[in-house]
């Protein structure tokens, strides 16, 4: 479908020269010609001539709006009387159309803003803010609040309008006025913004989930906690334990959660580029820059959450960047000589030694205590075997749905899975469930179906469980046991005090036990 299909009247796009560069289906049915583009506007004067004519120019092209003469103006009519606002700009972000509502919106007259960058009405005070850079960056529809000079409440929907080839030509912005709609503004919590920024991988549904281990329920009663404060969080735990999706979680039971939950993983992005992706620049502040300049993420994420993955990754130089923003709330795009303020909460997760990291000169210690105001130590899934039966029911479940089966798990199967070690943890698991239901040839998974590697590992561990069980005196096996309650609670609580208080023993002796098994 041709992007000017969106519009309900006759349009044709041409050059200075009257050269057709674009149209849409209604244009051609009424010039009678599938194919018009590459000919001159003028061949079909003799048609035209019957009709009233709207002509725009901007950038070399011209606009044309065609309408029957007997309409009476019918389409401008429209649009000039329409309660909401209409907003046009090009690609660049330059006002080319504008209906009378902006006028009562913004307290500005339209031919001021005409050939303007649109950016105009933000940064002479007429509005607090202006997402379209959002827009052009990613290329998806966002619909939020602003606030004008005139005391109005305005709920801008802009959505960009793609060539052929995906790229931008316009974005239209719809602006309704609902400072005194009680209506609209109860449901605009639920509009959320669209950003194909954020992390597009799918994610724990922590919310359909009820985690049956200890150490999980006090993590999530912890984290909702957190969640209501304004504070930095740092989570720390192995690769695949799910600590992106407790990221998740936070930001949507935080205050923010109507805002854009932004993820950026800081071991993917080349040390080259991570400055950019983060903070942006301006247009021509480097050689190979875009002549438009880019937002960054940290912008994107504003008025919501930023979620650092792999921070330990993150470059020393970077790490005094981020340092400034964690401090300041500001930061500097490349090329620029102003700082710019930016409301975001910061979410980091690590699958390192922080720690170790520090000692080793290679993460800054300042940084670490400024992100690391609430830390959530995830333990891994062997230390937390409770939640194993639970997460395989949900994820059989889930990949059921998806590819439209109903399998099932032998009792046999399930045992074998329950005494897995799963050293991929949550993210393992979740892989080895959808292949065992797309490759299953029956309705149920048995232990033929299972892996040799899953096989062969609950068979090494059973054997060396024994072997280990046998060996040790009825003394030494006490000690294990101890430490293993020791550890696991300790990566709960973090504190010796807490710890004391939870297993109702004394702080003198929780520091001794977590000095001897967790240092």
């Amino acid at each position: 479908m041709n992007n000017f299909d969106l519009l309900v009247s006759n349009i044709i796009l041409t050059d200075k020269k009257g050269t057709i560069m674009d149209c849409n289906d209604f244009a051609k049915s009424l010039l009678k010609k599938n194919n018009i583009i590459g000919m001159n506007i003028h061949d079909f004067d003799s048609i035209l001539k019957n009709y009233k004519i709207k002509l725009s120019s901007f950038n070399d092209k011209n606009l044309y709006i065609i309408t029957e003469n007997n309409s009476k103006n019918f389409f401008d009519t429209i649009i000039r009387n329409s309660f909401d606002e209409i907003f046009v700009t090009d690609k660049n972000g330059i006002a080319i159309f504008c209906n009378d509502a902006f006028e009562k919106h913004y307290g500005i007259p339209k031919n001021e803003i005409i050939g303007k960058h649109v950016s105009y009405v933000c940064d002479n005070g007429y509005v607090d803010k202006i997402l379209i850079d959002v827009v052009m960056e990613t290329k998806k529809s966002i619909t939020y609040e602003q606030k004008t000079k005139v005391g109005r409440t305005i709920l801008n929907t802009s959505t960009p309008i793609l060539d052929e080839n995906g790229e931008i030509i316009y974005i239209i912005e719809n602006c309704r006025d609902i400072t005194n709609d009680k209506v609209i503004k109860d449901v605009l919590p639920k509009i959320k913004i669209s950003n194909a920024k954020q992390e597009n991988n799918k994610t724990l549904n922590t919310k359909s989930i009820e985690f049956k281990s200890p150490q999980m329920s006090s993590i999530y009663t912890t984290l909702e906690r957190f969640a209501s404060k304004n504070i930095n969080i740092l989570i720390l735990g192995k690769s695949g334990t799910g600590k992106s999706s407790l990221a998740k979680m936070v930001h949507e039971k935080s205050p923010r959660k109507h805002g854009p939950f932004v993820t950026i993983n800081c071991s993917t992005i080349p040390e080259s580029l991570i400055e950019s992706e983060l903070f942006g620049y301006t247009k021509g502040s480097f050689t190979g820059a875009s002549s438009k300049g880019k937002l960054g993420l940290v912008q994107i994420a504003n008025g919501g959450t930023l979620f650092l993955d792999e921070i330990g990754e993150l470059p020393l130089k970077m790490q005094s960047k981020l340092l400034e923003l964690v401090q300041e709330k500001t930061y500097l795009p490349i090329g620029d000589v102003r700082p710019k303020y930016v409301d975001t909460r910061i979410i980091a997760a690590t699958n390192q030694n922080i720690s170790k990291l520090i000692s080793e000169n290679k993460f800054r210690e300042d940084l670490y205590y400024r992100l690391a105001v609430a830390t959530i130590n995830i333990p891994p899934l062997n230390q937390r075997t409770d939640d194993v039966y639970t997460l395989i029911n949900y994820y059989l479940h889930y990949f059921n749905n998806k590819h439209q089966c109903n399998i099932k798990i032998s009792k046999e199967a399930m045992n074998i899975l329950l005494h897995y070690s799963w050293p991929g943890n949550i993210r393992e698991l979740e892989h080895m469930i959808e292949f065992l239901v797309i490759n299953s040839i029956n309705s149920n998974i048995t232990l033929e179906d299972l892996p040799p590697n899953i096989l062969e590992n609950c068979k090494i561990t059973r054997i060396t469980q024994e072997k280990t069980y046998n060996k040790f005196s009825y003394k030494k096996k006490l000690e294990i046991s101890q430490q293993k309650i020791i550890q696991e609670a300790y990566s709960i609580y973090n504190s010796s005090y807490k710890l004391a208080k939870a297993l109702q023993i004394s702080q003198t002796t929780a520091n001794r036990l977590i000095n001897k098994y967790c240092k």
